[in-house]
């Protein structure tokens, strides 16, 4: 009979491997079927192109001139930041405190006071479809902290003159520019009196040097 090996290699209990729980490998299947998924949506079809800058869109490169924004869509957004807490989305504004611009003929009819309004802001009080507002609105011109461009003034008009129900010709960039120029010395708002004063009329363009 042979007696028992002492030694600490033989008294070691054997290595054993247990099974992998069904949790994990049912959360292994999971994450691949996911990674499966994210690559199939965002790898771009593995193109060697997908990440150029210079690439826009996987059909043919259109070699054509670029339309020019859309001054509406400008002016809504333009509008919507600036003008729209006060005069609503909608334009009907807040009766007694803010005037609407829906169906008003002092958005609808002059260009030259409704851009001058714009240009330098309004002081005191105005008579609008009957009702009195006299609350101040500020100069988005060069009377402004941050003045808007003469594009932007031009997309704002034109998006209230053709928005709610109004149909007026948009304002141009020129148009803007023009009054710019024509009271660039002015450094306070209008009233009321000083608008109606006003030609209806633009003032003709200066003079080409």
């Amino acid at each position: 009979m042979i007696p028992p090996d002492p030694s600490p290699l033989a008294q070691a209990p054997a290595e054993r491997h247990a099974p992998i729980p069904g949790w994990l490998t049912g959360l292994g299947l999971v994450l691949a079927f996911w990674a499966g998924g994210y690559l199939f949506l965002y790898s771009g079809g593995f193109r060697g192109d997908v990440y150029d800058p210079g690439q826009i869109t996987w059909g043919p490169v259109s070699t054509g001139p670029v339309a020019p924004p859309d001054p509406k869509v400008i002016g809504k957004r333009l509008y919507t930041a600036n003008c729209a807490q006060c005069h609503q989305a909608t334009g009907l504004g807040q009766a007694g405190v803010y005037p609407p611009l829906a169906g008003v003929d002092w958005v609808t009819g002059s260009k030259h006071r409704l851009i001058s309004i714009l240009h330098h802001g309004l002081a005191g009080a105005i008579t609008i479809n009957g009702q009195l507002y006299n609350n101040n609105m500020p100069a988005w011109g060069d009377g402004a902290p941050v003045p808007l461009k003469d594009e932007q003034i031009a997309a704002i008009l034109t998006y209230i003159r053709s928005e709610w129900g109004n149909k007026a010709e948009p304002v141009s960039t020129e148009e803007v520019a023009l009054i710019r120029a024509a009271t660039k010395d002015r450094k306070q708002p209008w009233s009321e009196k000083e608008l109606l004063a006003l030609p209806s009329d633009l003032p003709p363009a200066p003079a080409a040097k």
